[in-house]
């Protein structure tokens, strides 16, 4: 009977993984053989393989904690697929051939991920912690090095990697955030201030980018100009970031070696840091995201600290200071910042008895620092607040949706009360499934609160009316943040000639190191693509390795680390409430802290594992 099962297990889960959703259509006419996609060897091999693994491992169970994750795993490839095929997650369920195949690949995919927790099962206590021990005498030289000295040896070979693309590309790497931040800053005007009501007409600069990144990749470019040389002072932004961010990076390597985590380990973080190349070219890259990462990253090593030896210790208040000063600087570098902390640290005051009073006074320290800097210093300096349309990408591209495909069921009093706030008469045409920005550019700043109450009044009135548009229109936008499978990967490396005005700003890439840019950017572009290495810049798989650490986390003594992962997955739920499908430097607070959290969480289930042997 096992092996009947083991079979017919291993048929749908082939099928499942071998097949895809664009075959539907031949379901409906019968055509059962593109089932296969023309290839029954490979399927064959497949189904094969399966067999084996199942009658290897019928008799292992699998703890709840996986079989959950299995399950959330299936459904987010189904509802991937769709809606990359598709665009529309009815398809899945809209004719009784297709509930068959979904419920096919459901339990393929399901038994698939099963299979692959009992694997790691097996592999996680396998993992030694055993140091590295090289023979050969340089890389000995190295280790030892990296093991006595981990913070310097590790920031010393970081800057060196690090300065290879900054010589390539000289001065950095603009984008349009950045040259609009630089625009606002020199006092020229930007879509930005058609978006918002200008507190001072004189002051273009708005809170929509953080405004101490703008004034800080401004305040290098005087520089470089009082010096003759708008490059230069582009390229001392370069060498600040950089530091930082090298630091912090080194950091975590030094963090690594400070709670006992093998040198081998530490060795292999700080080879993703130097081999994937997301790190070393959003390292020269002017975006918002890079230093925001780098204090997010810090932020989730300050919890796993508290959480592993300050939760029956008092806090020293050197150590509150030094925090209160990171979170102050995450919030700083991006808005997003603010939602981190203040959502993760009342857990922290809930678990932490020891430390109440301290965590509350941070709290409330940070809570009225932002107050102060948004409603005292900002309108002091006269810049304009961000606009609320931000926080309503999902509503706005719901509405858009709607107007696009189901416009018959809008009234027109209805239609009246939606252009106050984003403009109807082309409202459907300005519909993007992966992008919200087209839409809610044309949010009027005019709009009162009352306009505002109104629209969310006639929004939810219609996602009871059809409420499958909305649940599309959500999961088309969000969808590449839960698939693997989709590859929107994207790096800054280009020089645009239109970008930047050049008599504005003379900003331009050394033509002489033409030579070094073109293989780090085929580099940089292939990498995604290399088959396993590569997923560690997939977007989908790092929101999957959150789950997955959660899911070794759950054991009643290692449970209260689940506190560390909350910032990760609050950086996820941002990612959804964004505007943009699968966008690759949002994803970056938690893709860039998942190397360091591996390897510590890692070594302390093993801890707890052989504390039960």
């Amino acid at each position: 009977m096992n092996k009947i099962k083991s079979f017919i297990l291993s048929i749908i889960t082939s099928i499942a993984l071998w097949s895809s959703y664009n075959i539907l259509d031949d379901l409906k006419h019968f055509k059962f053989y593109t089932l296969y996609n023309s290839n029954m060897l490979l399927l064959g091999l497949i189904c094969v393989l399966f067999i084996y693994l199942y009658n290897k491992n019928k008799d292992i169970k699998v703890d709840k904690s996986k079989i959950i994750a299995s399950i959330i795993f299936a459904v987010f490839m189904i509802i991937g697929e769709v809606c990359n095929t598709y665009g529309d997650i009815a398809v899945a369920f809209n004719h009784y051939l297709n509930i068959i195949y979904t419920i096919i690949k459901f339990i393929g995919y399901f038994n698939a991920f099963k299979l692959m927790f009992i694997y790691l099962d097996k592999v996680i206590p396998k993992l030694d912690n055993n140091p590295l021990k090289p023979k050969k005498s340089i890389f000995k030289w190295y280790i030892d090095k990296l093991t006595k000295y981990p913070f310097k040896t590790s920031f010393v070979t970081l800057l060196i990697l690090f300065s290879i693309y900054m010589i390539a590309f000289y001065p950095l790497v603009l984008s349009p955030d950045p040259r609009d931040q630089i625009y606002m800053f020199l006092g020229i005007p930007t879509e930005h201030n058609e978006w918002v009501i200008m507190r001072n007409p004189n002051v273009l600069i708005t809170n929509h980018h953080p405004i101490l990144q703008t004034y800080l990749i401004g305040g290098c470019l005087s520089i470089g100009r009082y010096f003759g040389n708008d490059n230069f002072g582009l390229f001392i932004y370069t060498i600040i970031q950089t530091l930082i961010y090298a630091s912090i990076l080194a950091y975590t390597i030094k963090f690594m070696k400070d709670h006992k985590i093998s040198n081998k380990y530490y060795f292999i973080v700080l080879l993703i840091y130097l081999l994937v190349p997301m790190y070393a070219f959003f390292t020269v890259s002017a975006v918002k995201d890079t230093l925001y990462t780098g204090f997010t990253i810090l932020f989730v090593l300050w919890l796993y600290d508290i959480v592993e030896n300050y939760m029956d210790k008092k806090i020293n208040i050197k150590y509150l200071i030094y925090v209160f000063f990171v979170m102050l600087l995450m919030c700083l570098f991006r808005n997003n910042g603010i939602y981190l902390c203040l959502l993760t640290l009342p857990i922290l005051l809930i678990i932490n008895k020891c430390n109440r009073v301290k965590i509350l006074l941070l709290i409330l320290t940070l809570f009225g620092s932002m107050q102060v800097f948004n409603k005292v210093i900002i309108p002091a300096l006269g810049v304009s607040d961000g606009s609320i349309r931000e926080a309503l990408s999902i509503p706005f591209q719901q509405t858009a949706r709607l107007v696009k495909y189901n416009e018959s069921i809008i009234e027109e009093s209805d239609k009246k009360i939606i252009d106050k706030v984003l403009v109807y008469e082309t409202l459907g045409d300005r519909y993007d499934p992966n992008l919200s920005d087209p839409v809610k550019n044309k949010f009027s700043p005019n709009a009162t609160k009352e306009d505002l109450f109104n629209y969310l009044k006639v929004w939810f009135k219609y996602l009871l009316k059809d409420p499958l548009c909305y649940i599309n229109a959500t999961l088309d936008n969000t969808f590449g943040f839960i698939y693997p499978n989709v590859h929107r990967w994207y790096l800054y490396y280009d020089y645009w000639d239109d970008l930047v005005d050049p008599n504005i700003v003379d900003y331009h890439f050394n033509d002489s190191t033409w030579w070094l840019r073109v293989p780090l950017t085929n580099y940089g572009e292939t990498f995604p693509f290399i088959p396993l290495v590569g997923l560690l810049s997939n977007i989908g798989a790092s929101c999957w390795m959150v789950i997955i650490l959660n899911v070794y986390l759950v054991n009643k003594k290692t449970k209260k680390y689940i506190l560390v992962l909350i910032p990760l997955y609050l950086s996820i739920l941002i990612c959804i409430a964004g505007p943009a499908n699968a966008y690759f430097r949002y994803v970056m607070p938690y893709m860039f802290a998942l190397p360091v959290l591996t390897c510590l969480f890692i070594n302390k289930v093993k801890e707890v594992n052989y504390e039960k042997k």
